[in-house]
């Protein structure tokens, strides 16, 4: 009985910070290097955590002087999106969007 209580115990132990993983619990600490460089780049430059970048957010960064240029919908801010498709992190791998691409075609000649 005591070693079942102590195998449940260290089941629950590791299956607790699995769970907020998997719940996207911000407050666990991911490290840098489980995001591409353009992500990590974007989270330490939004100062503010409102997802998107500001002008005075961008001050002192690489795309403080392309800010205008990255900023395709003219809103004052970058989203990730447009910070992503900066010149410097274009060709970058990034996660698969949850949208869906193209429709397969079927039938044909």
């Amino acid at each position: 009985m005591k070693s079942s209580l102590i195998a449940v115990v260290v089941v629950t132990a590791f299956a607790l910070p699995l769970a907020a993983v998997a719940a996207g619990d911000k407050s666990s600490s991911a490290s840098p290097s489980d995001a591409s460089g353009a992500e990590s780049m974007f989270k330490s430059m939004d100062k503010n955590n409102d997802g998107s970048i500001s002008r005075e957010e961008a001050k002192g960064s690489p795309h403080e002087k392309e800010f205008a240029a990255l900023d395709k919908n003219h809103d004052g801010k970058l989203s990730r999106e447009e910070h992503a498709a900066s010149p410097g992190h274009a060709g970058e791998k990034r996660p698969a969007s949850t949208s869906s691409s193209a429709p397969a075609r079927s039938g044909g000649k």
